[in-house]
């Protein structure tokens, strides 16, 4: 089955064998010896503790060589899930911080998805983390909207909602959009319908990452609805975070059924793991998805994309044309 991926963080998809060889390489105090040993570091109970298991496995990631090894096998993962288009994000201010330049780093995961571009299309959102503040973030856009590479799609804004309210992000998504840059926030993941509300009409955002408390003020969806704002929606992040308690209380097939821009994917698979063929099959035996309502995910996929039209259109004939093959 085709499917498109849109919401998924490079830092949280480091395979396993790759995660035990850069922390053996830089000398982690405690280096897991099995997958299962490296799962074990990812044990949390909310997002502020996913940030710091997280970490202490992603901030390994120390060379260009490494990031190129995670691109490639991301990739080889996901066509052997029959993805056909991807949105990755990246938190480039990381490597920035090691020392590599803005072109390095947008050079070295273009050469990755080059290699797979006649199996996947690949395109870069830019993650920009709250906890950098507003000054730093707002620098960040102005180097990628100067640099213009190819690669880029748009940025996205993530973090502790919590902490960083959506209004100190207002310059760097301004900028944004001066800029013709596609923009996503997530939202609605902590806290409640406010943040995306405020994602919406702060930070002039196309995509809602997340919205999942969106559900909580009817007018909110109704909105996302009439000015179909797509929701990438990521059913294991939400369960392994306790967004919701178990399966059956999520949003999604209401979001789905009363007609919103709803697709499924996967945050951060290592970390939960967990493939984008998990989630369908997981959303399919939790909520008893009809073989039309998977396929309209799949298109909402399509539709939530940052492609131009004409690539979009092109994606959406492949897809459709995959589907009535199934």
């Amino acid at each position: 089955m085709p499917k498109v991926e849109l919401h998924l963080h490079l830092e949280g998809a480091i395979q396993p064998a790759t995660a035990i060889d850069l922390m053996r390489r830089n000398g982690a105090g405690h280096v897991p010896a099995t997958s299962d040993e490296l799962e074990r570091l990812y044990r949390f109970e909310d997002l502020s503790q996913f940030v710091i298991a997280l970490r202490s496995v992603s901030n390994h990631i120390q060379r260009l060589e490494d990031l190129q090894r995670i691109t490639r096998e991301l990739l080889d993962s996901l066509v052997s899930q029959n993805v056909r288009y991807l949105e990755f994000d990246c938190a480039v201010q990381k490597y920035l911080d090691l020392g590599f330049t803005l072109e390095e780093i947008l050079d070295t995961l273009q050469s990755c998805t080059r290699e797979a571009e006649s199996q996947i299309v690949a395109r870069l959102v830019i993650n920009l983390q709250r906890s950098h503040g507003a000054q730093k973030t707002a620098d960040l856009v102005e180097r990628i909207a100067a640099l213009d590479h190819p690669l880029v799609a748009g940025i996205g804004l993530s973090g502790d909602e919590f902490r960083f309210p959506q209004c100190d992000y207002r310059r760097a998504f301004d900028l944004a959009r001066e800029a013709g840059l596609h923009r996503t926030v997530h939202a609605g993941e902590a806290l409640g319908p406010e943040s995306v509300r405020d994602a919406l009409d702060l930070l002039h955002a196309e995509r809602i990452d997340h919205g999942t408390r969106a559900i909580e003020d009817p007018r909110l969806v109704d909105r996302l609805k009439e000015e179909r704002i797509p929701l990438t929606q990521c059913l294991s992040s939400n369960l392994r975070l306790n967004i919701v308690p178990r399966l059956s209380s999520h949003p999604f097939p209401l979001f789905l059924r009363q007609g919103l821009v709803v697709a499924l994917h996967t945050d951060d698979p290592q970390v939960f793991r967990v493939t984008l063929t998990d989630e369908y099959q997981l959303a399919q035996s939790g909520f008893g998805l009809s073989r039309e309502e998977i396929r309209r995910i799949v298109l909402n996929g399509v539709q939530g994309s940052f492609l131009p039209q004409g690539p979009k259109e092109e994606l959406r004939k492949r897809v459709t044309a995959e589907w009535e093959q199934l």
